[in-house]
């Protein structure tokens, strides 16, 4: 059996390390998407983060972003959204700003932070996104909010504040790190599998032909959910521990290769 619906994670997977899609990987997604396969990204990022790559690659389906919290079309067109409580997300801000932790805000498509530092610059570059330093005024921009992110400096700090959050917060937000040193925080029970369900559902593809590939936490659940779960070569050992097969890193056309080895023929 062949994987009719391929879903990929961006960042260390359907992008190398430099942040590009590989000419082997264009190729790959090109040879799946003329045999039928349906293709698509489930990521962390933005979806206008996310768009310049999937339109680059000629595909036109729904978008998974912010980890499963805001699907859209490549025109745009919203297929599902799922936003935090305002005073939630005041109570988020409140817990990060009173460790000294950095939080960014994600509204409307935009991206606020209180002030311009090493980490909002890191991430507008890594992202390819421009960023609102709105100081005081941050309490304007708390509603439709998909998720929010908590960056640090340490892998041990990022375990660290994750713990601390499930414990204050219950089961009221999900802490996930998408890396070693990014904190996505969103709705519980809003993830990248319940998202691919839904677009799996929408193209009637049994989650037996749904192939989840992914490196980081927040690719778990789809790989879990997937009948095709694969980790990079690259991707962290709790990826590892969870799925069935295993390709090459990012730098190696990882994506490509389950392309030829589990889609075509």
């Amino acid at each position: 059996m062949k994987a009719k619906l391929f879903v990929t994670d961006m960042d260390g997977t359907l992008l190398n390390s430099q942040r590009k899609v590989t000419n082997g990987v264009k190729a790959a997604v090109k040879k799946a998407v003329d045999a039928g396969v349906i293709f698509t990204v489930a990521t962390g990022r933005m979806h206008i983060s996310a768009l310049p790559h999937v339109k680059a690659l000629g595909v036109n389906v729904p978008i998974i972003t912010y980890n499963g919290a805001l699907v859209k079309n490549v025109d745009g067109e919203e297929v599902f959204a799922s936003y935090l409580d305002r005073k939630l997300v005041e109570e988020l801000v409140e817990f990060a700003e009173s460790r000294k932790l950095y939080i960014q805000i994600y509204s409307n498509e935009k991206l606020y932070y209180r002030e311009e530092n090493d980490k909002s610059a890191y991430y507008r570059c890594a992202a390819g996104v421009n960023g609102n330093p709105v100081g005081d005024e941050l309490g304007k921009f708390m509603d439709n909010v998909p998720k929010l992110l908590i960056m640090v400096d340490t892998p041990e700090e990022g375990d660290k504040v994750v713990e601390e959050i499930s414990e204050q917060f219950g089961g009221r937000i999900e802490a996930v790190k998408s890396t070693p040193v990014y904190i996505e925080l969103i709705k519980p029970g809003v993830n990248k599998a319940t998202a691919i369900a839904r677009l799996a559902e929408k193209y009637n593809i049994p989650m037996d032909s749904v192939l989840a590939i992914g490196d980081s936490n927040n690719d778990l659940t789809m790989i879990e959910a997937a009948g095709f779960g694969v980790a990079m070569g690259n991707a962290n050992e709790n990826v590892k521990k969870i799925a069935e097969y295993e390709v090459a890193d990012c730098d190696h056309d990882g994506v490509a290769e389950a392309i030829e080895r589990f889609c075509l023929d």
